[in-house]
């Protein structure tokens, strides 16, 4: 009787010791705005693609029916976009600090971001984007921040070359995203900052922002680009990315179900193996899922970038 009493007490011990230290360990997630480190969401996933740790949650608020997701080192870098209704409550913690995971909080990307801290930008050149040459339909350039006022469309590399119609006050105008300004908002280049401030001398000013769903290019549907000055003939590296896109973000691209990964702030995607011939076929995959189909022979093979100012 007294070894059964000691067991049952043990046995009640233990559990009780179990749901203190799953509730401890729920709480030691610390939570900075809709993410945290060393977390992940279990399930209900929705797609991955390659992308740096800090992209991770824009890509999920620009993606339709993301809701939360978990970034690892797997791959290089892979985002997991999970589907579904979720609260932080339910993110389970991990003991790898490289993880993070998160909740989509941002407004979709379509809406209008109000109040952008907005600057000029006096320069003359390529841009980290690395847009190909050629007869472009919009020709106002600008360097996109990561601002939280920029929220949905802080920047990333698959807005490099997209449409932002923004407003400071004095008409709209049609821009497109040509160079990054990380720790910045809206740095608009000299032709632009006229146009949009009716000629106020450099300084600052507040603007609006959204998406455009208009084409960079004088010409109608995607085409498939080369990197400018990047390899085209090396069997083992293909270095291609899918602008004029009519406001579709390309979220992924594959070769033989292999996906490609970005290197650096353009919209391109790099693939290292092979041989990989120019009869593959590239899938570029949009934020909604659906997809859109090139032959690596087809893809442009433009060598010099175009200058902005």
């Amino acid at each position: 009787m007294h070894e059964s009493c000691t067991m049952m007490i043990f046995v009640l011990y233990a559990v009780l010791m179990s749901s203190l230290s799953g509730h401890v360990m729920k709480r030691s997630i610390e939570w900075t705005g809709n993410w945290a480190l060393a977390c992940d969401f279990h399930e209900n996933n929705l797609m991955n693609i390659q992308s740096r740790g800090e992209d991770c949650g824009g890509r999920c608020a620009s993606t339709s029916g993301c809701t939360h997701f978990t970034w690892t080192t797997h791959n290089g870098g892979t985002c997991w976009m999970k589907q579904g209704a979720v609260s932080k409550e339910n993110a389970v913690p991990t003991d790898d600090r490289s993880m993070v995971c998160g909740v989509n909080e941002k407004e979709p990307i379509n809406e209008v971001m109000n109040d952008v801290h907005t600057t000029r930008h006096g320069a003359t050149e390529y841009g980290a984007c690395a847009l190909p040459a050629s007869d472009y339909a919009v020709t106002n350039p600008v360097a996109l921040g990561n601002i939280e006022s920029l929220k949905a469309l802080k920047f990333r590399p698959e807005l490099c070359g997209h449409i932002l119609n923004v407003d400071c006050g004095h008409g709209s105008l049609d821009i497109i995203v040509t160079n990054s300004n990380l720790g910045g908002g809206l740095d608009l280049y000299g032709s632009t900052w006229d146009k949009l401030t009716n000629n106020k001398p450099p300084g600052i000013t507040s603007c609006n922002v959204k998406l455009a769903d208009r084409n960079a290019f004088q010409f109608d549907g995607p085409r498939c680009y080369y990197n400018p000055g990047s390899p085209i003939d090396n069997a083992y590296y293909k270095n291609i990315g899918l602008l004029n896109t009519n406001g579709r973000l390309v979220v992924k691209a594959t070769i033989d179900n292999q996906s490609g990964v970005h290197q650096g702030t353009n919209p391109y995607y790099a693939f290292n193996f092979g041989p990989i011939d120019d009869n593959k076929q590239v899938i570029f995959t949009f934020e909604d899922g659906n997809t859109h189909s090139v032959f690596l022979r087809d893809c442009q093979k433009q060598q010099n970038q175009q200058r902005w100012s």
